[in-house]
Order: C-alpha cells, then structure tokens, then sequence
C-alpha cells in the first residue's frame, strides 16, 4: 500500500507557515505504522504539469490532497483529474476547508472522499480499509466522510471524535527536512541586516546573544471560542495544548534548530486565564522572544498583557474586525466595542507591537457603520507616537463555502445556488485573497462604488488623526524609514496583510504584476513626490504617502468609482444600482440585519429546496 499527502500552492509565494496539519497526520500514520509520502507542493512551487507527473510516476494508492483554503479549488480540481485519468484506481481524498464544498469536488472534480474535519483519525480508517478496497461506495461506515453511495446520492458520515489535547499538533520537524528547504520555516531572525518583522520593534530582538538565532511557528491551542459568521469552523470548541507538551516541544526547537524566536500560531490564544499563566511561566526560562496571532479582544487584561511581555511577548494580534456596534451583532463576535478600545490602548501603551486588523463589507454594512470603524481605527492608530498608522490591514468579507455569510450569498442569489453556480464562484475565487476587489461581493445595500471606497475612507481616517496629532513631518519621517524605499526587496511581503499595510510591505514602487522595482527617486531617506507616484500611476501609495492631499477630496473618490464603474461594469449594470440605492422602497431588497447574520440566514431565511440534506451540517459548520 502506497500513500501520497500533498499540499496545494497557498498565495503567489511560501509563506513562513508550516503545513501543521498535514505533518500531524504524516506522524500520526507513521505511530500507526503506516508509512507516507509528504509532496510539500506549497513550498516546491514545482510547475503544475511538473506536480502531476511525479504523483504520477509515484503510482500512491492512496492519495491525501491537503486543501486548507477553499481558494484552492480550481488547483485541486486540475491536479485530481489529472491524477484520476492516469491513475484510474487512485483512491482521492481531499481534507481541509476546501472540503466544505464536498458536493462540488466530489461531482466536478474526480474526488472519491473527502474528510470532514480533524484528519489524523480519518485518514488512518481510510488507508485501513484501502488495503482491501479502493471503491468509495465502500467507506460509508467510516466517520469523518462525505462520499457518493451506489446510487449517486450524497451521504455525510458524520465527524470523528477528536484527538486528546496531548494529541494535537504533534509533528516531526525532519518531515519538513526531508521533502523542502527547512528554512522556509525555521530561518535566521536577521535576513539582510534586517530583524524579522514582528521582531524588529522590540529592543530585546537586538541583544547580543540573540544575533544568530533562528525563528519557528508553534501551536499552543487548536480551535477557537467563538463562531464568526464569515469564518469556516471544522473543529468544535478550544482544546489547549498541556504546557508541559508545549514546553517540550519548544525545547527540541531549542536544541535542535537553535530557535530564539517563536511565532504562537493559534487562532485564539490564551481565553483559559489558568492556562495563559501556566504557559507565561513555562516559556520564560527559555528566555525566547514570541508573538500571538490570534488573542480575543475580551480576554485580555493590563495585568495579563504586562506578565505575556514579561516572558518574552513582543506582539499581539486581535481580530477585532469593525468599530461598529451593529457590525459587531452580525459577525457575532460576541465582545463589546469597548473591548476593542481597551485592547488597542492596553497593548501600544505597554509597548507591544499590534496591527488593526478589519473586514469591511458584510450584510448590514453602510456609511454610518464605516464611520464608526473609520473612528476605531483613528484612534487605534494614534495612541502613542510610536506607532505606524500605516499598520492596518484590511479586507473586504469574502464569503467562503461553510459560514453564513456563503449561505446568504447563496440565499441572496450573489452566489448562483446551483452546484454548476458554486463551483463557477469557487472557480472565480481561487488564488484570490479577501482583499481582492476583482471577486469581492458587496453583500451591502450600497452600491459597488460607494463599497469599494470604504477601505480608503478608512485608511485615510487613521492616518490623518496621527498627522492632526503627531504632525506631518513626523508621519513623513517614520513611513520614509519604514518602508525603506528601493533598499528592500519586494520578494520581502509577507502576504500575511492586506491593504494599507500591503503597500508599504510591497516597499518603493513595485510593479505587483511582473515584481520588479520601478524608482521614481533615488534618495532613499525621503518620500517619493506626489507627482513622481501619479505619473506612475501609484495613486495607492500616493494617498499613503500624502494622506493630507487626499483626504480633503475625500467625497471625489466616490465619483471616480462611479465612472470606473460606467466603463468597467457597464452603464446599465451602474445606473440599476444608482437607481436602487436612492430608492427607499429598494433599501430593504437584501437585508440589512442588526443581529447576527447565523441567525438571520438560519432562522429567517428561506431554505434552498434542491440543497441536499447530507450537506446542511457543512453549511452550517461546527
């Protein structure tokens, strides 16, 4: 028996991410004595036709495709009909968000299985019962699957009981050895003279002894407390890692890689007080330098932030997501504004290093409600004189298969409810981020061109109320260093934000097509002019750059929309919307709910009569 795990290509390029998931169920094989072959295609970046005909020449009988993004779908459906015609007997099987959409691959795109939820124990049963047979039809009794019967019809299995908290996460860092450059994700906190990002604003990065050291993700948790309504859930609830596991686990990263530096990579970090405490002390004698992805706005205290920074905290990030109250109800994040406020001051005031992070555009939102965030993120971004306004991401909603903002795309019929209709959606969104204007969906009762202002009313909000406060020179100044215009390389993005902060990562004046770096001046201690970013049509980096210029003219960006759109969309398309929009008995033709949106779309809504049964559970999501 032969198994093959692959991974699919996530953003143009690798991200210092680790494939977590795939590199517990490669060790969780292996403790059952199963032996697997890992084709880390994410981090290879092989041409496609390159990846398929290795899979190809490696005949697996089993094969994993590891799809944690349902953006990858059109990548997933190209590689498993690939694999399918050359290696008909090739049992399939795709894990991770993408199998959200279980109907879809299983009816579109040659897929056999697909497991819903946590892998590990999934995929061991399926590689079992491989051994006596590849028919699908055969795995019904199997818990975790979504598959087609004998008949064609859709069955869900059901979910798998969970792993136990010492189970989870449990890697072998030489799976990565073996298969890709480990410094992908183990790599030197100093590249080019430059600190790592989340590092470089701490003094402590720059001590001596920390110089030559190296820095790694590692989980601390699995899961989160809450259910956003535009985030996909598979797992139910938190389960935290024991710290003594923990504390193991980073002292192999210690001894083995010489790691200094740690990235925390949960999604919702520290909500167990107790926890939180015994994880502050076991990682302090470490004397390591780490950040948090993912902390929840209303489980964090001074007291708390002050003893994480005590023990080696440097960063944390909050999806604190809107400054809108009514928002808040429809994401059902379940805080309160206030939370939000208290968060942003407690961590710049104790010297930690965040970034706001925002989605704009879901059901409900509108000019009032995005003034209301505008004012969050002016005050969030002019705490302190320290701070960079500029560190802002963000995105518009991106309504992906499993949460209710889908459902209400489908509902609403933004999303052509057919499966021919879904899977043309997933199509038009693979390989696309939320922040992506070429696919987002205005989910609001404004029109396409009010919509997409949004994120620079925004961002021209936080940036002024720094200038108002700090002054011009001083936000000149502090972006001119920041961005190191034409000294970094633009390969240097992260990927991990979304505009404004995009652009400064992008550094100088990038080209974001072909990546090459266009200068427009060669004194690298000041800001290009404002005429020099217009005449290379940069009118992005312009208003960050002369926030002062723009603002003022803030009520024009609407109007350029709107023309954009005559020419883009059509005149037709643009003037039903104008006429709509200034309609009062239009205004209620998509609800604009006040209350979170599960509810709206789970209660109030009208189901979808050809929607199979089997696949409301994934709907929904956990």
């Amino acid at each position: 028996m032969k198994v093959m795990l692959i991974t699919t290509p996530i953003r143009p390029m690798p991200t210092n991410f680790p494939p977590i998931g795939s590199l517990s169920i490669i060790n969780y094989l292996r403790k059952h004595d199963i032996p697997i072959d890992f084709y880390h295609i994410d981090a290879l970046r092989p041409s496609f036709e390159d990846a398929l005909q290795h899979i190809i020449a490696a005949r697996p009988d089993v094969l994993g495709i590891s799809a944690v993004v349902s953006t990858a779908y059109e990548y997933t459906k190209r590689l498993a009909l690939g694999v399918k015609k050359a290696l008909p007997e090739t049992l399939i099987i795709v894990g991770g968000s993408l199998a959200a959409s279980a109907e879809v691959l299983l009816r579109r795109a040659g897929v056999d299985l697909c497991a819903l939820g946590e892998g590990e124990k999934v995929m061991l049963n399926v590689v079992n019962r491989a051994h006596e047979t590849r028919n699908p039809v055969d795995f019904t009794d199997i818990p975790g699957l979504a598959l087609l019967d004998a008949n064609g019809k859709l069955k869900n299995t059901g979910y798998e009981t969970q792993l136990g908290r010492d189970e989870i996460y449990d890697l072998n860092w030489t799976d990565l050895e073996q298969v890709c450059d480990i410094e992908t994700y183990i790599s030197p906190v100093m590249n080019n003279g430059k600190v790592d990002y989340w590092f470089e604003r701490d003094p402590r990065a720059y001590e001596p002894h920390r110089a030559q050291k190296k820095v790694a993700s590692l989980p601390g948790a699995k899961g989160c407390v809450a259910r956003c309504t535009f985030c996909h859930r598979w797992d139910k609830g938190i389960r935290y890692i024991p710290t003594e596991m923990i504390r193991r686990r980073l002292k192999h990263l210690v001894d083995n890689y010489d790691v200094g530096f740690v990235h925390i990579v949960d999604e919702n970090f520290g909500t167990d007080r107790r926890w939180l405490a015994e994880f502050c002390a076991m990682i302090k004698p470490f004397d390591v330098l780490w950040n948090v992805a993912g902390m929840r706005v209303n489980c964090i205290t001074p007291e708390q932030i002050a003893s994480m920074k005590d023990a080696g905290c440097v960063a944390i990030l909050y999806g604190m997501e809107t400054g809108s109250r009514d928002m808040l109800q429809v994401m059902e994040k379940k805080v309160k504004l206030e939370d939000n406020y208290n968060a942003m001051r407690w961590t710049v005031e104790a010297g930690l290093h965040t970034v706001v992070q925002l989605v704009v555009g879901m059901p409900g939102e509108n000019s009032k409600t995005i003034r209301e965030t505008a004012e969050f993120a002016a005050y969030a971004c002019s705490i302190a004189r320290h701070q960079r306004p500029w560190d802002l991401s963000i995105n518009f909603a991106q309504a992906l298969p499993g949460t209710p903002l889908y459902e209400f795309a489908r509902r609403t019929g933004l999303v052509d409810p057919s499966l021919d209709g879904e899977e043309d959606y997933l199509l038009k969104i693979s390989d696309r981020d939320a922040a992506d204007e070429r696919t987002t969906l205005n989910f609001t009762n404004s029109p396409y061109w009010i919509h997409q202002t949004w994120r620079k009313q925004i961002q021209l909000a936080a940036a002024m109320a720094y200038i108002r406060k700090y002054g011009k020179a001083r936000y000149a100044a502090t972006l001119a260093k920041d961005t190191r215009y034409f000294a970094r390389p633009v390969s240097e993005e992260s990927g991990y934000f979304n505009s404004p902060k995009k652009e400064v990562e992008r550094t100088g004046l990038s080209d974001s097509l072909h990546r090459v770096q266009r200068a427009v001046e060669n004194d690298s201690d000041r800001l290009p002019s404002f005429w020099s970013l217009l005449r290379s049509n940069q009118l992005g980096l312009a208003a960050l750059c002369y926030p002062e210029i723009f603002a003022p003219f803030a009520m024009i960006i609407p109007m350029a929309r709107f023309v954009t759109s005559l020419k883009n969309r059509g005149v037709r398309v643009t003037m039903r919307e104008l006429m709509a929009w200034l309609s009062v008995s239009a205004a209620g033709a998509i609800p604009s709910p006040k209350r979170s949106l599960r509810k709206v779309v789970f209660n109030e809504m009208e189901s979808l009569p050809t929607d199979s049964p089997a696949m409301d559970a994934l709907r929904r999501g956990r």
